[in-house]
């Protein structure tokens, strides 16, 4: 659907462009059995990162670490692709690896990123990111879905929802995404290690959970434009760290709530309070 001989037409058009080959394959094989083989509890900056059956799900603020998994975040081609698209200088705000693992690696619902970095003072969308595939990627292992063209119709209406790890995320109603995938269709990302996928910060994209026998890893940089400053930059992250931490901790307390009462009702009851009732045949 891309084509790298015009990259900037492309990601113009259809919110996204393919870099094939953009880091060697070795290097992608190297850096991701370096973190497999480092110690999760280390790298982990809170349980929050992990998900179930998977110990480090995320490994964050890349860009400033000192290892093979940084060196992949830090390196200029990233930033000079990402500004040729763009029409203009770019730079790294943030960066990660999410490990969506074999087996059990969590769903993506779909979304903008936008919904996100809004709050944190950037003015428009003129943003972007850099997913660098570091394993085979692709629909048989939850590859990335997106929705070509969707770049161009704005801060869509998103959902508030509480994530398996307990935190406050996003998604975009399913009545919308029909709407999108009526006029735009869909388009499933199949990458090797060490392509590159660039996407609009508007884009909307997401991927299901990966209950397939292959790891799916991905080193993702995060990137803004150097005309897009930022307003209040401290005080905008306090605030949106503060709105997302309270809607979490609401929800904490409705389910601890909702919890205590369950186990107390049944610890006070001889009968059996939820889950199936005891059919006749089992009664004693």
């Amino acid at each position: 659907m891309t084509s790298v001989s015009q990259p900037k037409a492309d990601f113009e058009a259809q919110g996204f462009v393919l870099a094939k080959n953009l880091f060697p394959r070795e290097q992608m094989v190297s850096a991701c059995q370096w973190l497999l083989e480092q110690d999760p509890n280390v790298l982990r900056k809170s349980w929050t990162e992990s998900e179930p059956g998977v110990p480090l799900a995320i490994y964050s603020v890349i860009h400033e670490a000192s290892n093979p998994i940084g060196a992949i975040a830090t390196d200029q081609r990233i930033t000079s692709f990402a500004s040729q698209i763009m029409g203009e200088s770019t730079y790294i705000w943030s960066s990660k690896v999410n490990v969506k693992a074999a087996w059990c690696g969590a769903v993506e619902y779909y979304h903008q990123d936008f919904i996100y970095w809004k709050d944190r003072g950037y003015p428009t969308d003129r943003m972007l990111s850099c997913m660098v595939f570091m394993q085979p990627h692709g629909v048989a292992n939850a590859g990335l879905h997106v929705i070509p063209g969707s770049h161009k119709s704005g801060l869509l209406e998103h959902e508030p929802f509480i994530n398996t790890n307990g935190l406050a995320k996003w998604m975009i109603p399913t009545s919308k995404l029909d709407q999108l995938y009526a006029s735009n269709g869909i388009h499933v990302v199949e990458a090797e290690p060490g392509d590159a996928l660039f996407f609009h910060t508007s884009l909307v994209h997401g991927s299901s959970h990966n209950i397939s026998p292959q790891g799916r890893m991905i080193c993702l940089v995060q990137m803004n434009t150097a005309s897009n400053e930022p307003r209040e930059v401290p005080q905008s992250a306090k605030d949106f760290n503060l709105r997302r931490a309270r809607r979490e901790v609401e929800e904490a307390k409705r389910r601890l709530d909702y919890f205590t009462f369950k186990l107390r009702t049944q610890e006070e009851s001889a009968e059996i309070t939820f889950g199936a009732p005891i059919p006749r045949e089992e009664r004693m």
